[in-house]
């Protein structure tokens, strides 16, 4: 079972809410997830109560093999938590090289 740490939306509309999940890579991003770590409120004001995150559950998943996404990535940098498997995506390395190429 690979698992990833992603957001899943919840909220409103024009009033979005997400929560960081471990949820099964096979499932949609609103799918049933394995175990809710955290949340992000983008529409919040003070940048520390912005993101919370259950740091000693996602280095649980970590420890488990889960890998984040790439916003997860930012979330879980600026609270510095560290994984063995800090590799880049694809999606992301796709990108460098497209800009190193000269695409937009």
């Amino acid at each position: 079972m690979a698992v990833a740490l992603r957001l899943k939306r919840c909220g409103r509309a024009h009033r979005p809410f997400y929560r960081i999940e471990a949820i099964e890579k096979r499932n949609a991003r609103g799918g049933r997830s394995l175990e809710t770590l955290g949340w992000y409120d983008p529409m919040v004001d003070d940048a520390e109560k912005r993101v919370k995150i259950h740091v000693d559950r996602v280095q649980h998943w970590i420890d488990q093999g889960a890998r984040p996404s790439e916003t997860v990535t930012s979330f879980l940098r600026k609270v510095d938590v560290k994984w063995p498997m800090a590799k880049k995506s694809r999606r992301a390395v796709q990108r460098a090289k497209k800009k190193a190429q000269g695409g937009s």
